[in-house]
C-alpha cells in the first residue's frame, strides 16, 4: 500500500503543477489582451529592401505602377507631375535599390501615427529622363482598436502590412484595402481580401534576409483581388496578389512574396509592384543549382533590412513559442496524471 504521507505529497505536487499551467490561461481570460505587441512603441522602425546588383543584367529592372491621384506631391519632379494623366497608371522603371521604411510615432492607448517612406533609386518615368533618387512619404493614422489605417477625413484605408498581432491574427475575407478608399480616388476594383492564413509556408527551410536568418514556422498571409482597373478609358486591369510572411514570435513582417498592393504602398500611390530583390534572386538561383533549396531560401520580395525590434536569437534551432510552451507544460501534467494513476494501480 502507498503510505498516506506519500499520497498527500503527490496530490499537492499534482495540483501545484496544474495550477502553474492553467493560471496563465485563466489570467489571459480575465485580463484584456494587448492590442499591440510589446515592441510597438514610439521610435520603433522597420526597413525593408529590394536590392539591385552593382552591374545589373539586361532585363534586371523593377516595375512600379503608380496612380497619379494618390501620389504625394512632395518629392515628385515638376517635369513628371505636369504630364500625369489621372485616368491611368504611370509606369516607373527602377534599376537601383528600393527601401521601404516604416516608423511608429505618437502612440496612445488607442491610436498611433505611422510614417512611411519609399525610396527608389535610378528611376525612369519617361523616355530619356532618369531620376537618381525618388522619395515618396506619407504619415498614416492607425486605429489600434480596429487595427485599421485612416485618412484625416475618416476614410478607412486598410489593415497594416508590416506586422500582425499574434493574439489577433487576420482572418479570411478581411479587407487588405477597404473599397471606400479606392473608390474615393477613382480606382475601380474587385474586393481585395485575405484568402489564406497558414503556418506551412517554407515549413522546413531557413529564410535568409538582408538583416538576418529566420527559422520556421512562419505565418503566411495571402490576399487576392480579381482585378484593379488601371486605365479607366480602356478598362485595362491588373490581377491582384499580395503575399506576406511574418515572424510568429514578434509578428513583424519578414518578407513579401508577390506584393501588388498594401495599405502602406497604395497610400503612396503604388497600385502594382512587379519586382524582385535581384541580389537575393541570384543567391537563390545558386542554391537551386547546388541542390540546397530544400533546406534554405532567399527572400526575393521586400525583405527585412534593418530594425530596432529585438528579435529572437534562434541559434541552431527555434525555441518554442509561448503557446507551444503552454502545450508542452500541459502535456507534462497529463503525463504526471497518467504516471500517478498507473503507479497507484500497480501498488494496489
Amino acid at each position: 500500500m502507498i503510505s498516506e504521507g506519500n499520497s498527500v505529497r503527490r496530490a499537492v505536487l499534482f495540483f501545484l503543477i496544474l495550477f502553474l499551467v492553467v493560471s496563465p490561461f485563466s489570467g489571459a481570460q480575465s485580463i484584456e489582451k494587448p492590442k499591440t505587441p510589446s515592441w510597438f512603441r514610439d521610435g520603433t522602425y522597420l526597413v525593408y529592401t529590394m536590392m539591385m546588383p552593382t552591374n545589373p543584367k539586361k532585363g534586371e529592372v523593377n516595375v512600379i505602377e503608380v496612380w497619379p491621384r494618390l501620389l504625394p506631391p512632395q518629392g515628385i519632379p515638376k517635369s513628371i507631375i505636369e504630364d500625369l494623366d489621372n485616368s491611368s497608371t504611370v509606369t516607373l522603371l527602377v534599376s537601383g535599390d528600393m527601401y521601404l521604411t516604416i516608423k511608429i510615432v505618437n502612440t496612445t492607448s488607442d491610436t498611433a501615427y505611422v510614417q512611411i517612406e519609399l525610396e527608389l533609386n535610378n528611376v525612369s518615368a519617361k523616355q530619356g529622363i532618369i531620376i537618381p533618387r525618388l522619395s515618396l512619404k506619407k504619415t498614416l493614422l492607425l486605429n489600434l482598436t480596429e487595427m485599421l489605417y485612416y485618412e484625416e477625413d475618416g476614410t478607412p484605408i486598410g489593415r497594416p502590412m508590416f506586422f500582425v498581432n499574434p493574439l489577433h491574427l487576420p482572418k479570411e475575407d478581411d479587407y487588405i484595402v477597404v473599397p471606400a478608399f479606392l473608390k474615393k480616388y477613382g480606382l475601380i476594383s474587385d474586393r481585395i481580401t485575405i484568402k489564406n492564413v497558414s503556418y506551412t509556408w517554407m515549413e522546413n527551410r531557413v529564410l535568409h534576409t538582408h538583416y538576418k536568418d529566420f527559422m520556421p514556422p512562419y505565418l503566411y498571409v495571402e490576399g487576392r483581388g480579381l482585378y484593379l482597373v488601371y486605365n479607366r478609358q480602356t478598362g485595362g486591369s491588373f490581377d491582384i496578389v499580395t503575399q506576406l510572411v511574418y515572424d510568429i514570435d514578434t509578428g513583424i513582417l519578414i518578407t513579401t512574396g508577390l506584393c501588388d498592393i498594401t495599405p502602406e504602398l497604395v497610400s503612396l500611390g503604388i497600385v502594382k509592384v512587379i519586382a524582385l530583390d535581384r541580389v537575393n534572386s541570384r543567391k537563390l538561383y545558386k542554391l537551386i543549382d547546388e541542390g540546397k533549396a530544400d533546406k534554405e531560401w532567399w527572400a526575393q520580395g521586400f525583405n527585412l533590412y534593418d530594425t530596432n525590434v529585438k528579435l529572437p536569437d534562434y541559434g541552431s534551432g527555434r525555441s518554442p513559442s509561448t503557446l507551444a510552451k503552454y502545450f508542452f507544460a500541459l502535456s507534462l501534467v497529463i503525463l504526471a496524471v497518467v504516471f500517478l494513476w498507473t503507479e497507484r494501480r500497480w501498488k494496489r
